[in-house]
């Protein structure tokens, strides 16, 4: 046995007596399920009024949490929420730590071809929200650098175009910093709506 690897810092130990911060996180997740909790219900409000498709309509909000998120705790609310291999569509919050909250509309399949349109047609709505477009090829990277993801508002109509043709998917994320986390649910549900307001249109 290597004793090295297993031993720890003056820092660590400190850390490990020290009930206090690991009872403040779980208070801070508490809160998070409390905030997501409400959110799922402002959310359900505007998508049921929708003009959206049945199945989208009926799927059920889902709130989840991990601890390692690229080695971070991390809380998401899932609503609506269409899953297949084939096709998606959902709207994803979540709330990274020590990183920010974000708002991300995932489309797939025949919810892509649908939809697909509606974001290039809305690309100013877009920009003026501070939305970003994934240029990942890997369907589950939530974050939002220079790697994974380009400004909408740095990209023109041309650009957005050749991105929907060549992915399989779609990805629209708005980000909203931590420091605003009072402020975190009313502007997250605006986020919500913008991308309702896109997807209801004809």
């Amino acid at each position: 046995m290597n004793a090295a690897k297993i031993q720890i810092s003056a820092e660590e130990l400190a850390l490990i007596e020290d009930a206090g911060w690991i009872l403040t996180k779980n208070g801070i997740i508490h809160k998070l399920f409390d905030l997501f909790g409400m959110l799922a219900g402002e959310t359900a409000n505007l998508l049921q009024a929708s003009g959206l498709p049945e199945e989208i309509k009926k799927s059920t909000a889902k709130i989840s949490r991990g601890e390692q998120y690229k080695g971070l705790p991390y809380v998401v609310l899932d609503y609506p929420r269409v899953f297949t291999k084939q096709d998606v569509f959902a709207i994803r919050i979540l709330f990274w730590w020590a990183h920010y909250f974000s708002l991300t509309w995932h489309l797939k399949g025949v919810y892509l071809e649908r939809f697909g349109s509606y974001i290039t047609d809305n690309l100013d709505l877009l920009a003026s929200h501070d939305f970003y477009l994934s240029i990942s090829a890997d369907e589950w990277q939530h974050e939002l650098n220079e790697q994974h993801y380009v400004k909408i508002r740095e990209v023109n109509k041309q650009e957005v175009d050749k991105i929907l043709i060549h992915h399989p998917f779609v990805k629209l994320s708005v980000k909203i910093p931590l420091g605003k986390w009072n402020q975190a649910g009313s502007l997250l549900l605006e986020q919500f709506s913008v991308v309702m307001r896109i997807s209801e249109q004809r």
